[in-house]
Formats: structure tokens, C-alpha cells, sequence
């Protein structure tokens, strides 16, 4: 027992269960910060006993990760499905999933941070069916529902519908919440994503306070004095945290100093709590030598928690590996002990503000927070969707010239362009993908949720569905997310509440993933030396799109003429794209498992379709094992993480594109 912190950090969620509710209302957690690991895979019961164990572990909230198909509005029967089903995160369809998920977790004692944002109002309706059930008032539930749809547009890319109903529901989300589940934050502001996708830190503040502005003033006409208030209060946000100790103490330091500047200068809210969730830096984390990312994670976790007066309220890391695969249970073990050590071992939880009068600390915090402020105020004025655009292109421009950096030497990173040589220290995870498995799992969540389909009232469901398209077609219509609950609790699934507004909501919005009007500067490759086609998709229903945008100004400034075959695409669309456009290569990214029978299909396609003569390359993160079993396939080449010269791909590309290997 720790006496200084007051818990047992060996206590399982069985105490917590067993514990009665009077004690656990009046024993305040006096931990400086919620412990998280970021989880979920497979099936809900799979998902089930992974947070149980995390719990067991010390975990003192959770973190769900849900799978793609969730993600993006479809069910595990949908064909754009196939091969993503339960793998990235679990896979939730109805509130049966949802109960199933939660078994043996109390939900007035836990806290639950939910990493959705398109489907997150029927998710959300899922969450309070559930608690409806087990007779836990809505009132008592906390945790939070991301719920951010502008870092999806620009870099995260699970957005489903266009940026107008994305924003009605985003913001129709917050005000219901905020009225009925008074403790929930219906909000993670996000600048985490655009970290991750080049932004410095006067950026990630200044798109996620701008995003913050946006929605705020799109909500205050709509609500009284008293309920704005506590609609302001209610942001949250979930931030990152790099490398660069004292740049990443002063961005913590400014996201505290200016939201409670705008707040009170803009809404006249006073004393208004920053409020925020943080995970560490994925995009330092390297494939080379994965040993070091272990010390990268803890530096990381720094700058968050080293202060008091600027401290985040929950923290997860990642696990060491992530460049190369999903976490598994010891590497998400390895990321509690981590935040174990620093909340227990260092004793920084027991003094207040330990930079208060440094003048590096001051003076850089107070330019970052300038620098953001700016930021934000000019997308707010550019509005919700110039502000995609906005952003989207900025965040191109800066991720390649971090890459450069990079491939230059001005930015080092161990084991890439400095100290390389494996380390030896870790073995390396399990690379033998089970793919049988995994058709086998994604085979019962196909069969489940026909049978779920074929078992409840289906009137009810209609009528809940007609319900919800009345609500969605009329804009300045009230009772979204009413009829949301309604559709959840009838037993309607997330792919039928994302169809029914697809139907009445102008289709599935695609937004660009290339602005070709973006100059990111001399990116070092080779030239062509004759015109080559070249197509770049996203395979499957992962959205991350930097790689794909690096690559695609890398071909341009090779002299390559770029097609766009989209992102989220299947093999269908995929190869119908290369054949129109008569090109040489089609290059596909995959980062969420499903490369094999993507691949496949895609191979497939090509030959059936007197195609054979197109060279499929593909990347993402593939283990090392399967990068035989797709070269005897056809794929004439795997770029993976430790791939990171674009010079060298490039030069592979056009190498191929020219019969040359």
C-alpha cells in the first residue's frame, strides 16, 4: 500500500464491485490522474475480459478502442467489412454488445472515454440503454464520447457524413448531453490528431481551441445563460505529448493559460478547468529498434503530469511496439507499470507548480499560447468547413517538412538516422498472423448479428427508423438524438442508424485527401525518366492518411502523373480506378490487418480483368512474416514503417514501374 496516494494499486475491479455504494461515493480517489490503457478487439465478451484484466492490473479507467466497421457506420455483414471485423477494436452493433462489453463493470463507478466520433451519438444511445437496464441513471454516469469530426476530415479520416450533418450531430450530441448526462463529457476536442500529423504545438493548441469556438458559438443561440454555462464548462479535450521536454511543458502549460483566457473573454465564463485526456506521441515511435521506444514513452509522459497546476486528468501510453502491430497484453501491461512508476516511484505528485517563475518556462508558454490564440480565432472566422480546408492543407505542409527534417538529420531519431542497429533486447512479437482466426471470428459476428436481426420486433425498429430519417432530413429539427436513443433501444444496430442517415443526409462524404494547389516544399527523390501512372489507395476502412499524402508529393515532384483511387476503398473500386485511369502502379495502404485478402482480391481483380500488367505495391503496418506470403501473391513490393525514406520508395516504385525488378 501506498499511504502517500491511499489505494492499493493491486485492488481488481471484484473490490470495486463488492464495495458498497456508500463507500464508494464518499471515498474521494485521491490519484493526480485517471490511468488508462487504450483497448478493445475482437467480440464484446473478448473485449470484456481484456478491461477486467487491465483492472486487475491497476487500470482505473477505461479507454475503448472500437473497430473499424464501427467506426465507420457499418455492420460485420457489410462486404466494405470484410477482413476489419473485430480487429483494431471491438466490434459493437447493438445494445446486447454493449451490455455484454460492460459485464462485471460497474457503470456509476467506472470511467469510460469512448475513441468515437461519426456513429458516437448511437454509441452513446447504446451506453444509456444499458445503464436504463441495470437501473444506473444517466445523471451518474461519467466519461466521454470523442465526438470530434473536424480532426477526422483533415487526419483521421473515420468521417461518415457531410461536414454539415457531421456538425449537427456533433453539436446536437453536446447539447443533449450536457442536459441529460450532466457528468458525461460529450467532447474530446482533439489536438492530438494534428500532432500526429506534423503540427508544432502553437498548431495542435490553436486547431483544437479554433475546432472548441466553432462549436460553442454554434450552440449558444440555442441555449439559456445557465445551460451555455455549463455547456462551456463540459469541453473537454484530448491532447498529445512529444518529445521535446520543454516545448511539451510549455504547449500543457498554454492549453491551460488560454482556455481559460477564451472562455472568459469570449463567453464571459470565469474560471473555467481545462479539462483533458492525453496519449503520448505515435508518430516518434519507430519500427528500428523498438527497445527505444519503451524510454520515448515515459519521456513523453512527462511534460503532463510534472505539474500540478498543469496536469492532464487521465493519461494512456501506447505500447512499444506500435509501429509494428497492435499492443498485446504484456506491452499494455508495460504501459501501466510505466504511468505506475511515475505517479508512485517519483514522488512528482506531491509538490505544486515547479516551473512557476522560470523565464524560459514563462516566456515560451506565453508565445505558444499567442501563436495558438491566433490560430484559433482565424479558423473560427473561416468557419466549420473553409476550416477543414484549412487545416488540411497546413497540416501537408508541415508534415513534409518534418519529414525532411528528418531525412536531413536536423530532427534525429534513434535507431532511423542516428545509432542504427537493432538493440536485441526485446524478442520480436508473434509475426504469424492467424488468419483463419480471424475469418472464424469475423464468421460469428456475421452469424450473430443476422441472428439478432431475425429475433427482435422488427416493427419497432422500422418505426424508430423512420423516426430517426424525419429527424435527420429536417435540419432545424430538435429530437436527433432522442430518436437515436429510441432506434438503440428497439434494437437497431449502428449500421442501420448510419444508413438511415446516409439516405436523408446527401450520401457518404468523401473529402479530398490530396490538395494538388499545396506546395510542401523540395522533398528529395529521384526523377523519372518517362511518364509514369501511378494510383494511391487506402485499402479497407482505415482513414490515417499521412503516408498516402507524403508519397503522393513525393510522385508529383518525381515527375510522376498521381490518380487518386480514394481512401476507404475496396479491391473492386480500387482496381476500376487503375483501369480507367490506364496506369502502371497501383500503390495501397493498409495499416488495420486486412492486407492479405486485400491483396488477394486485389490480384485477383487485376488478372481476371486483363489487368495483369499493373504492378500492385502496398505499405502499412505488415508483419515481417507476411511480406513472403504477399510477394508470392504477386505484390511486387511491401513498404513498412522502417520504410521511411521516400527517396528509396520512389525509386522502387519507378524501378518497377520500368520492369527493372
Amino acid at each position: 500500500m501506498n499511504e502517500s496516494i491511499g489505494w492499493n494499486p493491486e485492488a481488481s475491479i471484484t473490490n470495486l464491485v463488492a464495495m458498497p455504494e456508500t463507500e464508494k461515493k464518499s471515498r474521494a480517489p485521491r490519484e493526480p490522474w485517471i490511468i488508462r490503457t487504450y483497448a478493445g478487439f475482437g467480440d464484446a465478451r473478448q473485449a470484456n475480459e481484456r478491461f477486467l484484466a487491465n483492472l486487475q492490473q491497476g487500470q482505473r479507467g477505461l479507454s475503448i478502442a472500437f473497430d473499424l466497421p464501427t467506426q465507420n457506420g457499418y455492420d460485420p455483414d457489410a462486404p466494405v467489412a470484410r477482413g476489419e471485423v473485430g480487429e483494431a477494436g471491438v466490434s459493437i452493433c447493438h445494445w446486447q454488445d454493449m451490455e455484454q462489453l460492460f459485464e462485471g463493470i460497474p457503470l456509476q463507478s467506472i470511467n469510460t472515454s469512448m475513441t468515437i466520433n461519426a456513429t458516437a451519438p448511437f454509441i452513446l444511445a447504446l451506453y444509456l440503454v444499458v445503464a436504463e437496464k441495470h437501473g444506473v441513471p444517466w445523471s451518474e454516469l461519467r466519461g466521454t464520447t470523442q465526438n470530434d469530426l473536424l480532426k477526422e476530415f483533415v487526419a483521421r479520416g473515420t468521417s461518415i457524413f457531410h461536414p454539415e450533418l457531421s456538425f449537427r450531430l456533433s453539436t446536437d450530441l453536446i447539447r443533449f448531453a450536457v442536459e441529460r448526462v450532466p457528468n458525461w463529457n460529450p467532447i474530446n476536442c482533439c489536438g492530438y490528431h494534428y500532432m500526429e500529423s506534423g503540427a508544432g504545438p502553437a498548431e495542435e493548441i490553436g486547431y483544437a481551441f479554433g475546432n472548441a469556438l466553432l462549436i460553442l458559438d454554434a450552440i449558444r443561440p440555442k441555449l439559456d445563460a445557465a445551460a451555455f454555462e455549463q455547456t462551456v464548462r463540459r469541453i473537454s479535450f484530448f491532447i498529445n505529448s512529444g518529445i521535446e521536454l520543454v516545448p511539451e511543458i510549455c504547449k500543457i502549460r498554454a492549453y491551460f493559460k488560454l482556455w481559460r483566457e477564451l472562455c472568459s473573454t469570449q463567453y464571459k465564463v470565469k474560471d473555467v478547468a481545462f479539462r483533458a485526456g492525453c496519449q503520448v506521441r505515435s508518430l516518434t515511435l519507430t519500427e528500428p529498434q523498438p527497445e527505444v521506444n519503451i524510454i520515448r514513452i515515459a519521456y513523453e509522459a512527462l511534460p503532463v503530469v510534472l505539474s500540478a497546476d498543469a496536469r492532464v486528468n487521465a493519461l494512456q501510453l501506447p505500447g512499444f511496439r506500435e509501429a509494428l502491430s497492435l499492443p498485446d497484453q504484456s506491452e499494455q501491461t508495460l504501459s501501466l507499470r510505466t504511468q505506475q512508476v511515475l505517479m508512485h516511484e517519483t514522488g512528482l505528485a506531491g509538490y505544486g507548480d515547479i516551473f512557476e517563475g522560470s523565464k524560459v518556462i514563462e516566456q515560451l508558454t506565453a508565445e505558444t499560447a499567442a501563436r495558438a490564440r491566433e490560430i484559433a480565432i482565424r479558423l473560427r472566422e473561416a468557419g466549420y468547413s473553409r476550416a477543414i480546408s484549412i487545416v488540411s492543407g497546413e497540416l501537408t505542409r508541415q508534415l513534409a517538412e518534418r519529414h525532411r527534417k528528418v531525412e536531413s538529420g536536423e530532427i534525429v531519431q534513434i535507431g532511423v538516422n542516428a545509432f542504427t542497429g537493432e538493440v536485441g533486447l526485446a524478442p520480436p512479437p508473434k509475426q504469424n498472423a492467424d488468419h483463419a482466426a480471424q475469418a472464424s471470428k469475423e464468421k460469428e459476428r456475421i452469424e450473430s448479428i443476422k441472428k439478432w436481426r431475425a429475433t427482435r420486433d422488427q416493427a419497432a425498429v422500422a418505426k424508430a427508423r423512420e423516426t430517426l430519417e424525419r429527424a435527420g432530413a429536417n435540419d432545424g429539427a430538435s429530437g436527433l438524438i432522442e430518436a437515436t436513443i429510441d432506434l438503440a433501444r428497439a434494437g437497431g444496430t449502428v449500421g442501420e442508424w448510419t444508413d438511415s442517415l446516409v439516405r436523408v443526409g446527401r450520401g457518404r462524404y468523401t473529402p479530398p485527401i490530396l490538395e494538388t494547389s499545396v506546395s510542401v516544399g523540395s522533398l528529395k527523390v529521384p526523377v523519372a525518366t518517362r511518364k509514369i501512372r501511378i494510383a494511391l489507395g487506402k485499402g479497407g476502412l482505415d482513414g490515417h492518411i499521412n503516408a498516402i499524402k507524403l508519397l503522393a508529393h513525393a510522385c508529383m515532384q518525381a515527375g510522376m502523373e498521381v490518380v487518386l483511387a480514394g481512401f476507404k476503398q475496396t479491391p473492386e473500386q480500387m482496381v476500376a480506378t487503375a483501369l480507367e485511369e490506364d496506369v502502371d502502379v497501383l500503390a495501397i495502404s493498409s495499416l488495420a490487418g486486412a492486407h492479405m485478402s486485400i491483396a488477394r482480391e486485389t490480384i485477383e481483380l487485376l488478372k481476371s480483368r486483363g489487368a495483369g500488367d499493373v504492378s500492385l505495391v502496398m505499405g502499412g503496418i505488415i508483419p515481417e512474416a507476411d511480406r513472403k506470403a504477399l510477394s508470392e501473391l504477386g505484390v511486387k513490393a511491401v513498404f513498412t514503417p522502417k520504410d521511411s525514406n521516400l527517396g528509396e520508395i520512389v525509386g522502387r516504385i519507378i524501378a518497377i514501374a520500368n520492369r527493372e525488378q
